[in-house]
């Protein structure tokens, strides 16, 4: 089954996900478990109130301290559980649209942060719905995940066909291509697992990469 743009079939997706993974599983987050990324994505939903200060401040070491808080606290099997109920309380992401908006995106590539983390290099097929949804995202926050590069990169998209984006500026052309889902692994940073073909001079990759 394809996985569709339904903010619900990722949710989905990821807990299946997370099930067939070991607590003690690598992921593509550094130094995290599959057990560390189910509770930063309960803390994310759940908590979110009480780390939001500490992400306006930068101060990240206070969220990850609330994982690892989490993470002692809850065992694996009801972490899943729990992500799969949903945020419950007070929580902003109950908000309507709020799935949508914060979860597709985010879900989807933490699916993959526990599949290609454990070794799985074989995408997982999508329907053209979603592929539009994360070209339409690219379009408007590449220039966030690529803020401060100082090559222009041109995204191009292979499934469906589309026309290119181009971000930022400079003599210096890097060329992204492949699906928008495989394009949104490699601007989140999970540039080793993600499938995408990188084309430009030697110099303007290595600033690319670098960055």
């Amino acid at each position: 089954m394809s996985e569709s743009a339904r903010p619900a079939d990722q949710r989905v997706a990821l807990c299946d996900a997370l099930e067939a993974a070991d607590p003690t599983a690598p992921t593509l987050c550094e130094g995290w478990t599959a057990h560390h990324l189910a509770a930063h994505v309960w803390v994310r939903e759940n908590r979110t109130w009480s780390i939001a200060p500490a992400l306006v401040t930068g101060h990240h070491e206070r969220v990850d301290e609330r994982v690892e808080e989490a993470r002692t606290q809850y065992s694996y099997a009801a972490l899943i559980a729990a992500i799969r109920r949903g945020p419950q309380g007070p929580s902003p992401f109950r908000l309507p649209g709020m799935e949508a908006a914060a979860n597709t995106l985010e879900f989807f590539v933490h699916c993959e942060d526990v599949r290609r983390g454990a070794g799985v290099i074989t995408p997982r097929p999508t329907d053209a719905a979603l592929e539009n949804v994360v070209w339409k995202r690219l379009a408007t926050m590449g220039g966030m995940f690529l803020r401060g590069v100082p090559v222009a990169v041109w995204l191009e998209r292979d499934v469906p066909p589309g026309e290119p984006i181009r971000i930022g500026h400079g003599p210096d052309i890097v060329h992204l291509g492949g699906r928008p889902t495989e394009l949104l692994l490699y601007l989140f940073g999970r540039r080793s697992a993600a499938d995408v073909e990188v084309t430009g001079e030697p110099a303007a990759v290595g600033i690319l990469e670098r960055s």
